[in-house]
């Protein structure tokens, strides 16, 4: 399910960095491109996509390679952790942002072990969005 980028988002472009917003909620999504644009970290432009859900994410994924994927824990079909272990289990080393309602300890699986950042939505600023991209980089061994 693609929705229309917000017209005011000032950093997504035809050309650059191809980024993968995942989440079931509109709304939500919205907030993440408008965060992300304020966060984004490199000098080049993203190029966004997003899907709706995790089957969605998983056909985007296995056509597409993204530079960075922001990823809801809760989605319906396939969950963020099914999502996840199926990127890692490929050996896919994207940058990954967990995003999620839930507090940190309430979601089991290891997320620095699948080198993933975690976010709760309630504390998503620009700042703490950027904070989680460049952890999601450390953990991989890049650097921003």
């Amino acid at each position: 399910m693609n929705t229309t980028v917000p017209a005011d988002v000032g950093r997504v472009s035809r050309k650059g960095l191809p980024v993968l917003v995942i989440d079931d909620n509109e709304m939500d999504r919205e907030i993440i491109v408008r965060h992300l644009d304020k966060a984004w970290p490199f000098e080049s432009d993203m190029v966004l996509d997003q899907a709706g859900d995790g089957r969605e994410a998983l056909q985007k994924i296995n056509g597409q390679r993204y530079a960075l994927i922001v990823l809801d824990w809760k989605l319906p079909h396939v969950g963020g952790g099914e999502v996840l272990r199926h990127i890692r289990g490929n050996g896919v080393r994207i940058p990954v942002v967990v995003l999620s309602g839930l507090k940190r300890v309430d979601i089991a699986e290891d997320l620095d072990k699948l080198c993933a950042a975690f976010l709760n939505k309630d504390e998503m600023t620009p700042d703490t969005f950027h904070q989680a991209i460049a952890s999601s980089l450390r953990l991989l061994g890049m650097a921003v």
